[in-house]
């Protein structure tokens, strides 16, 4: 019953910060509509800050040690030349098309409160959701540094930056494939196999040239 309780509050809480945002939902929201009163959400989790923690790792936590399951599988297999780019791609993007974030309610519940955390201007519901992430941060990006060595820092960074957008524009957004002038893809494995070569490709691509700052007729000569 416990496990039930935990279970109605977190679906709840993850419809309601979905649909409204964290910050105008409140507990007494979440009690009413999950059925329970406030002593039950204090008990599973204390706070609201807790309650957002759990529903973002309820999602992300699955994906996030597959990740890392590949990562560390890459790894190995690669020894001391580090893994390549291609199978980096793949272990961060593998897992959430392939385990929890396409077709079910929950998911896209899940897809639309994560959209919504990064485009309100609530600076602590983010850093909420960016901690889920610290474990990956620490070891996916010294990992595709080593596999870019013709990229400074900044650039794999940005790089790295582009990736995740387009992972999540893409699983996020379904219905511009259309507007884009593509077909709906059969299934995520298709839908995944063109995104890995997508995103390798642009992580392969030569530094990008530098542009000058300044004008072309900044200090000439009258």
């Amino acid at each position: 019953m416990a496990s039930d309780t935990k279970d109605r509050i977190l679906d709840v809480a993850e419809a309601l910060f979905a649909d409204h945002g964290f910050a105008a939902t409140s507990l007494r929201d979440i009690t009413h509509d999950a059925g329970v009163n406030i002593a039950a959400v204090n008990y599973h989790f204390g706070s609201k800050d807790s309650l957002l923690a759990a529903v973002l790792e309820r999602r992300i936590g699955p994906v996030n040690r597959q990740r890392l399951i590949m990562l560390d599988e890459a790894e190995a297999a690669a020894g001391e030349a580090g893994a390549t780019i291609d199978a980096l791609a793949r272990a961060l993007l593998s897992p959430p098309f392939r385990q929890c974030l396409v077709g079910e309610r929950g998911p896209v519940k899940f897809q639309q409160l994560a959209g919504r955390i990064h485009a309100e201007p609530h600076a602590h519901a983010r850093a909420i959701l960016l901690a889920q992430f610290g474990e990956i941060t620490r070891r996916f990006v010294p990992a595709f540094r080593k596999a870019l060595p013709h990229l400074s820092e900044d650039e794999a960074g940005w790089r790295l930056l582009f990736v995740v957008g387009a992972m999540a524009h893409t699983m996020m957004s379904p219905h511009m494939f259309e507007l884009c002038g593509g077909r709906q893809p059969d299934d995520s494995e298709e839908l995944l196999e063109a995104l890995v070569q997508f995103v390798v490709a642009g992580l392969k691509a030569p530094a990008a040239a530098r542009t000058s700052r300044t004008s072309p007729t900044a200090g000439a000569v009258a």
